[in-house]
């Protein structure tokens, strides 16, 4: 997407950063060579061209302020070295102008990675060498020691610069994987999907032919695995992956549970492992990892291990493309996949409450639809067979048979067309909130293993979107002090008070305090929790952290009915 569009993008305000300093700069030096002109014997043309350098600078800077599409955004680096090649040649191809290769070297590695910042200063040191050569004959037999030095300075803080740039466009990528890996996982898309997605992500990031996920499909040892796979050209969808069994599924866990593997199959191929417990890199065993390869169809790939709960679940491949895969990419794909695992769980677990609660509801349907509309049915029916036998019978008094038969069908209408509007009124229901909780707070228990009270103070009545909003607060809630609290214990507490519904989640704080000078204890860090705030705050809400007199930690939201 070009970030052109964005009128917020980060990048067009280091546009307009960047573009305000080669302003700066320009002014600076036609200033300079106007109060000290180098000394030249082509003064003319270079107060010409630093001020046509300077009037080329203030256009980028009203375009930038613009958000002008004429903003030659991906050349200007190139386009600033020309022209300092030319002050430099106007100046006998020695002089002051040479720094200024360092800002077109900056803009180049910190605005496009590090490629982009070594091209420019690998043409730069040579092209200055060049026009130094070709312009400076004699000053170079007089200056020659400042001469040779200069290329190399430009080549060895150039190469400096780009690497530094290259790794802060790298933390900025990834931290953008992660934010659009957070967005992407939603329950409402279902698990299927999200997964998908997510490789999708992560093959885009990488540039990469396919990733794979291999996971077990259900949390026993023994269980069978579920093989997702996206492909360069596919297009992730919300339809069930193939399900192999563990013995098939067998081939692509090598080499263990619990190494990360490199694997590039080419002239000089190798096989790296990686000990995700030990921290500690090793040569590994090609002959193991071309059999996977060969599964595959691939040359080389990336593979990680998947955990959950600290338990092998299954791994991760992302495999092929130009990108080489190296021990910086291990360790952030493990990371990466450290913080997905948990939103997968999160929506196994709302996914499993909302079939729960959706098969819950369909039984309830099914009984009261067998008490207040069969059963009376069957009634009718037996009054009906009442008359057809006095009839056969020569009983022609029926009339006051039939008048209850319609007495009673009046009143079987009127009950089905009460039990009809109540399922339509399902939606203005004030009811539900306290009820969804529970089920899901027993479904939380029986996963995690983490004990959850739920109480309620006055009558919880509230329009089904409050509801919503609570019940996913109450979720995040937890969630957060299933990954974060170190508990075994919890609480969930709802009350209606001074026109506001107050809601208060609590767990016990976690003791890590570390001593410090033999009497000072650190704390642990209280935080916000940002989506449960952000959701109060949309709500006309607010929300609150605190400790109380137990060593609890409570989140307290209160928002106004």
């Amino acid at each position: 997407m070009d970030f052109r569009a964005d009128p917020l993008s980060e990048r067009w305000i280091d546009l307009r950063l960047v573009s305000a300093t080669r302003m700066m700069l320009a002014s600076a030096a036609l200033l300079v060579f106007m109060v000290n002109p180098v000394d030249t014997r082509y003064i003319l043309p270079t107060y010409t061209i630093l001020a046509l350098f300077t009037v080329y600078s203030a256009v980028l800077v009203f375009l930038s302020i613009r958000r002008s599409h004429m903003v030659p955004v991906k050349y200007m680096h190139w386009l600033d070295m020309v022209w300092f090649l030319i002050l430099i040649a106007l100046s006998n191809g020695n002089s002051i102008f040479f720094n200024f290769f360092f800002f077109a070297i900056l803009v180049a590695s910190f605005g496009w990675g590090y490629l982009s910042g070594l091209r420019l200063t690998l043409v730069s040191a040579a092209l200055f060498v060049v026009v130094g050569i070709l312009t400076s004959q004699v000053a170079l037999k007089a200056d020659l020691n400042r001469f040779l030095l200069r290329p190399i300075e430009l080549l060895i803080l150039g190469f400096m610069i780009s690497r530094w740039g290259g790794f802060k466009i790298n933390l900025r990528n990834r931290l953008q994987l992660l934010k659009d890996i957070t967005v992407l996982s939603n329950a409402r898309f279902g698990i299927h999907r999200t997964i998908n997605s997510i490789l999708e992500r992560l093959r885009i990031f990488y540039d990469a032919d396919a990733c794979l996920l291999l996971i077990r499909a259900h949390e026993n040892e023994d269980s069978a695995y579920f093989m997702y796979r996206v492909r360069r050209g596919g297009h992730p969808t919300g339809a069930s992956p193939p399900e192999i069994s563990a013995d098939a599924a067998e081939l692509f866990l090598l080499p263990s549970p619990h190494h990360a593997v490199v694997h590039r199959r080419d002239g000089q191929g190798q096989t790296t492992l990686f000990d995700v417990n030990a921290r500690e890199f090793s040569i590994g065993d090609a002959a193991v990892c071309d059999r996977v390869a060969n599964a595959l169809e691939v040359t080389n790939y990336l593979s990680t291990p998947v955990f959950h709960r600290n338990q092998p679940m299954g791994r991760l491949y992302v495999i092929g493309g130009p990108h080489r895969y190296d021990n910086s990419t291990i360790d952030f794909v493990l990371q990466l996949m450290d913080h997905v695992t948990p939103l997968i769980e999160n929506i196994r677990l709302v996914d499993s409450l909302a079939s729960y609660a959706a098969e819950e509801e369909r039984r309830r349907i099914a009984r009261d639809i067998h008490d207040s509309v069969i059963q009376p049915y069957v009634g009718l029916q037996l009054g009906i067979a009442a008359l057809a036998q006095k009839l056969q019978g020569g009983n022609k008094d029926i009339a006051h048979n039939v008048e209850e038969l319609l007495d009673l069908t009046n009143q079987e209408l009127v009950e089905l067309r009460r039990y009809v509007w109540g399922l339509r009124a399902g939606e203005e229901r004030r009811d539900v909130l306290l009820p969804a909780i529970e089920r899901f707070v027993a479904r939380f228990t029986s996963v995690t293993g983490i004990r959850v009270d739920v109480n309620s103070r006055g009558k919880i009545e509230i329009n089904d979107r409050l509801a919503a909003e609570l019940f996913q607060m109450v979720t995040e809630g937890l969630s957060n002090v299933r990954r974060h609290a170190l508990c075994d214990d919890a609480s969930v507490d709802l009350a209606c008070q001074n026109g506001k519904i107050v809601l208060q989640i609590k767990n016990r704080r976690p003791d890590i305090s570390v001593t410090l000078d033999g009497d000072h204890h650190e704390e642990p860090t209280l935080f916000r929790p940002k989506s449960i705030s952000e959701r109060a705050t949309l709500l006309g809400g607010h929300t609150h952290v605190s400790v109380d007199e137990k060593n609890y930690t409570v989140v307290t939201v209160a928002i106004p009915l």
